[in-house]
């Protein structure tokens, strides 16, 4: 009998999703919640600075920021800027960063660049907006000017390493956070980073013991348990990788990341119940079921993983190529299964 995605779907549905790309990809979805995740420490600390305290906002001043900055203004006019104080351009800069209109960030750093080229704490600010609007080049480019000038600055070493890995540049990347690691060997993130690095550079043995490391700096930060988990799944210890993704989820229980790599876990321990329960957490039913299918079908169990393909297409039939992929691939699969099992029991 030939199975047909109509065939498949009359046969009934497991309850079951997750995909390879999904996991191929985790380590660098790992790199990028880090960028993110380090940004807004990289600006705070470089805000302390020994200067005068800043000033409120005259109110003159309040009203130039409105009449630039108003509803769907993001890209401030050079004229205008140019009539704030350095000190005002550079709250300025750092408050549209905070807002996310990167952009406008820029062009306000680079005013305060404009008249005042030796301020490497701004600079470093304008590196960290090149690095999060993905112009990692140049990002690059400001984050070694300020080194430069100050070596042991932490926050720059650390946005060079991260443009860096975020390049898939990882050889580059280990070498800054290793500098990173010798300056400041009792420095969490820094450690986390190394381990990131190590394992996106396809060494997982090599960076557990720096994620180990990270998680006992930082205990309330979930990365590090979340990277070790990804290591333990890229050295097939599915079981080890559970370990210490739970240790993860006891810190942010409902952390989308951490639920998928339980899924994974648990998936490649065949215990797809609990793993349709974890990816749910981590996405929507559709790519749960597409997720539990990928493991059925790594362990043979063909017929189950196109029950779970079709079902991921039910659930999103416009919108899920992945499954569709997928499920033509898991029918292939049992109609060879079958066919090799016909041959058998005719040569019987």
């Amino acid at each position: 009998m030939a199975y047909t995605r109509e065939g498949v779907a009359k046969r009934g549905h497991s309850r079951y999703t997750g995909t390879r790309r999904g996991e191929k990809m985790s380590g660098r979805h790992l790199a990028q919640a880090a960028a993110l995740a380090c940004v807004a420490l990289m600006l705070a600390a470089c805000s302390k600075k020994p200067e005068a305290p800043v000033r409120s906002l005259k109110q003159s001043e309040i009203a130039k920021l409105q009449r630039i900055y108003g509803p769907g203004k993001l890209e401030p006019p050079s004229e205008d800027i140019k009539g704030l104080l350095p000190m005002r351009q550079e709250a300025l800069g750092d408050m549209l960063l905070a807002k996310r209109e990167y952009d406008s960030s820029l062009v306000t750093y680079l005013q305060v660049l404009a008249e005042q080229p030796e301020r490497h704490d701004i600079r470093y600010k304008l590196g960290v907006a090149l690095l999060l609007t993905g112009q990692y080049e140049a990002a690059r480019q400001e984050f070694s000017r300020v080194l430069a000038a100050q070596p042991r600055m932490l926050e720059a070493r650390e946005g060079l390493g991260l443009a860096y890995l975020q390049e898939k540049k990882n050889s580059e990347a280990i070498q800054e956070f290793r500098q990173l690691v010798a300056q400041d060997p009792g420095r969490g993130k820094s450690r986390y980073l190394l381990g990131l690095a190590t394992l996106l550079a396809g060494r997982p043995r090599d960076a557990i013991p720096e994620l180990e490391a990270a998680g006992r700096l930082e205990p309330k930060n979930p990365m590090p348990f979340a990277a070790l988990g990804q290591a333990y799944l890229d050295l097939k210890n599915p079981a080890q990788a559970q370990s210490w993704v739970k240790r993860g989820l006891e810190i942010d229980p409902s952390h989308k990341k951490l639920n998928h790599l339980l899924g994974l876990a648990l998936a490649g321990q065949e215990r797809y119940d609990e793993a349709f329960a974890a990816f749910l957490k981590a996405g929507d039913e559709a790519q749960a079921y597409n997720n539990v299918g990928v493991h059925f079908y790594l362990h043979g169990r063909y017929e189950e993983a196109a029950k779970c393909f079709q079902k991921a297409l039910e659930l999103r039939p416009t919108h899920y190529q992945e499954a569709k992929v997928n499920l033509d691939r898991a029918l292939e699969k049992l109609q060879s299964q079958m066919l090799e099992g016909d041959k058998k029991k005719a040569a019987q």
